[in-house]
């Protein structure tokens, strides 16, 4: 008896923790768990990896979103600009990680657009990194 009520137990916590990450997917940012994208207005994150385990952390436009300016990356003990340039569709600037991040970790990628006053925000998406 105490089987069957372990393996109904189980199957229940199973049910309720697909729900509980189906919300989690629904309501807050994307999970990285085996690689991740999301966009927000012009700007675009992929975060490639599996798990806690982040290879490479990619920022790019949307189609049609081309701006002239710089991406700032960061989260998760990383905090990197790129070189301001001319940023195209199908453009990436892509930083190498290589390791584990901590759990929870969420990674943003911001676009900005330089423009003759100052800068713009072309829009910032992020990722959650979890298990």
């Amino acid at each position: 008896m105490n089987g069957m009520v372990s393996r109904a137990n189980w199957a229940a916590r199973m049910g309720l923790g697909a729900v509980g990450v189906g919300l989690l997917l629904m309501a807050g940012a994307p999970s990285a768990f085996a690689g991740a994208t999301g966009c927000n207005q012009r700007t675009c994150i992929d975060v490639e990896g599996s798990g806690l385990r982040v290879e490479r952390i990619g920022a790019s436009t949307t189609w049609n979103g081309d701006f002239t300016g710089h991406f700032h990356v960061w989260g998760g003990g990383i905090d990197q600009n790129s070189a301001t340039q001319f940023w195209g569709y199908h453009q990436k600037y892509t930083i190498p990680v290589g390791r584990d991040l901590p759990n929870g970790s969420v990674l943003c990628a911001e676009g900005w657009e330089h423009t003759g006053g100052g800068m713009e925000s072309r829009g910032r998406a992020c990722v959650e990194v979890h298990f």
